[in-house]
């Protein structure tokens, strides 16, 4: 498809942050509540069937399954890698990934519209991708991300295209313009997403994790276990598949652990603290070594099973260190204040 012009090398010099702003669209997007299932064909042509949506994406088949309001636990399932017991695994480099957006939805305050775009973070390779890795980001958040990498990496950025702003509200609203965004945001993740440089940045990290990872520690600390658990696992599956620093996916793994613990799911609970624990491969990690493991000793005890490693395990780490898991941060303790008041990442 002709891009009319959308697409161009932008450098944003001279740009303020009002001129980042999102373009204003019509309501025809889509916008969907549901789940959705990864079909090793593709699918040829978009159709309704049984309650179903069937899409083609860049050779995918994606099948979007409606929400199915009539559980009202539904949003309370845990269902990724760590749940189903095949533990985490967590790459210094990324696999094959594939950046998907699947649908938009159209925002409306203030006589204004602005579209955000639904962008799936998928695994390539090793079967069907269950770990659900979603991203729901503005024109601004990409052109945000774009400007910062290509100030602070220049070499890096000096071939990547990115579609530029397009002039009149008429030409917004043309699905030809709407869908070569779409597709122009995809090849910009693509092809940056590889260098260590660029997701070690923190326009990155900003746009793939922190927003959620902030709003799930309000709600823990405010005490919506639900909404801050989905928040979590979100983020944890973009971080490890995007291979976010070590400290942060065991700090996002913590917050979750304190979750299933207060909900009194403590099979899960042992199940994540496990994989926190098991990606410390034996050094020392404040500050959560120590809760993690008095945390897990915990549980153990709990669910009757052994726990002799984890206690001499813990033992050691109070040894080594001559911190007492009396006078250490609790997991909680940790998660709820995980971020400052400005929202930067604290460091105990």
């Amino acid at each position: 498809m002709e891009n009319g012009g959308n697409f161009e090398h932008l450098g944003f010099e001279g740009d303020d942050d009002e001129d980042l702003n999102d373009d204003v669209f019509s309501s025809g997007s889509y916008s969907f509540n549901g789940r959705l299932v990864i079909s090793e064909e593709p699918i040829i042509f978009p159709v309704l069937e049984r309650g179903a949506i069937y899409f083609v994406v860049s050779g995918h088949g994606i099948m979007f399954v409606p929400e199915d309001k009539s559980n009202s636990d539904c949003e309370d399932e845990t269902d990724d890698c760590i749940s189903r017991g095949q533990g985490l695994a967590v790459q210094t480099e990324p696999l094959n990934i594939t950046f998907e957006i699947f649908s938009t939805r159209i925002h409306e305050s203030d006589r204004k519209q602005c579209v955000f775009y639904s962008l799936m973070v998928l695994r390539a390779e090793g079967g069907i991708d269950t770990d659900k890795a979603v991203v729901e980001r503005r024109y601004s958040d990409y052109a945000k991300l774009f400007k910062a990498l290509k100030k602070d990496l220049p070499k890096l950025l000096a071939n990547v295209s990115f579609p530029g702003k397009v002039l009149g509200k008429k030409q917004n609203v043309k699905p030809e313009v709407i869908e070569s965004r779409s597709h122009a945001f995809e090849g910009f993740l693509q092809e940056i997403y590889c260098h260590v440089e660029v997701r070690a940045h923190p326009a990155f990290r900003e746009f793939f994790y922190l927003p959620e990872l902030r709003e799930a520690t309000e709600k823990l600390t405010g005490g919506e276990l639900k909404s801050s658990l989905k928040l979590l696992l979100n983020s944890l599956h973009l971080q490890v598949k995007l291979c976010d620093q070590l400290k942060e996916i065991i700090a996002t793994l913590g917050a979750i652990v304190v979750i299933h613990e207060a909900q009194k799911k403590f099979e899960e609970a042992n199940r994540y603290v496990t994989a926190a624990l098991d990606l410390i491969q034996g050094d020392y990690f404040p500050p959560y070594e120590i809760p993690l493991l008095d945390t897990a000793v915990k549980l153990r005890w709990k669910l009757q099973i052994d726990r002799n490693a984890e206690e001499n395990r813990l033992r050691q780490v109070q040894k080594d260190t001559g911190i007492e898991v009396d006078n250490a941060f609790t997991l909680r303790e940790l998660s709820v204040s995980r971020f400052d008041n400005k929202g930067q990442t604290v460091f105990h």
